[in-house]
């Protein structure tokens, strides 16, 4: 997908860029942008994407992500139903390598930090035990002024650097396919399949919407994203059958069916090439909080 440059506003004040947004619903764009980002969502859920990562996220998703690794947290369905129970609470921290002064990251002291900065072009999915102390430490820092917030600037780096409970969500080498043409584009492509993900879309609907040709667009299509347009669409239904079955509401059979599978035999084989479970073993290892 080409995503836009998104340019981060300077705060004058301060020499790296915070802020808490309470918003109705996500409405970014896939975007990418020069600064590194720290962002802990404190409370929201959808799917996010990510370089050519796909992925649900819910209350807590707390993130390190690179410069120019394209990415964008796309809210549920429901969020732009005007229901008011549902919104958005993020905390972001933005900053450039050299925020400190050219070379400060490359000292003895910052090579864990400068180790994360490589993790980063993957965007670094934080877990485990040291989750909820980091989160708390980025909304210290959106929080201070002046030289408290530099402080805690630089303990939230350490200490993002040092966790072992991690996981890299994009292949390498994916920030490094940046460009800036056909943004729009993507952006319309992606906020369809969203919102008709669980109706019968096919290539050919999606290439009118795109004014391009069928084979033109799975070519660009693929170029983009590293996936078929197949592919990208069954990671998407498959996403929100997940959080359907987790919602425990509804048997596997309608679960099918209402994320756009005609039979179960294909949801059944997409269900376990995508996740690597059977709906039932994905059912019961959440349950069991292995998930």
């Amino acid at each position: 997908m080409q995503p836009t440059l998104e340019k981060i506003p300077t705060q004058f004040s301060s020499s790296i860029t915070v802020k808490r947004e309470i918003t109705p619903y996500m409405d970014y764009p896939w975007h990418y942008h020069p600064e590194h980002e720290i962002i802990f969502v404190e409370k929201s859920y959808g799917i996010r994407f990510m370089g050519n990562h796909i992925g649900n996220f819910t209350d807590g998703d707390l993130m390190f992500i690179s410069s120019n690794l394209p990415h964008v947290w796309k809210n549920d369905n429901d969020f732009y139903q005007g229901n008011k129970e549902l919104f958005v609470d993020v905390y972001v921290i933005h900053f450039k390598e050299d925020v400190l002064g050219q070379g400060f990251f490359s000292l003895p002291e910052c090579a864990r930090i400068k180790k994360l900065f490589q993790k980063g072009q993957q965007g670094v999915l934080i877990k485990g035990t040291d989750h909820k102390k980091i989160a708390q430490l980025v909304k210290d820092v959106v929080a201070a002024t002046e030289m408290d917030r530099l402080v805690l600037f630089l303990k939230v780096l350490e200490t993002i650097a040092r966790t072992e409970e991690f996981e890299l969500l994009s292949s390498v080498g994916y920030v490094n396919s940046v460009n800036t043409a056909d943004t729009e584009r993507i952006n319309e492509v992606m906020n369809y399949i969203m919102k008709n993900y669980a109706n019968d879309i096919t290539v050919e609907e999606i290439a009118r919407l795109s004014n391009l040709t069928v084979s033109s667009f799975c070519r660009y299509f693929k170029s983009r994203t590293q996936k078929t347009f197949s592919e990208f669409l069954n990671e998407v239904r498959i996403l929100n059958a997940c959080k359907l079955l987790v919602k425990n509401e509804m048997t596997i059979t309608e679960i099918c069916y209402e994320t756009g599978y005609n039979n179960i035999s294909h949801f059944n084989r997409q269900f376990k090439l995508i996740t690597g479970l059977t709906a039932k073993e994905y059912t019961r290892k959440y349950k069991q909080n292995i998930l």
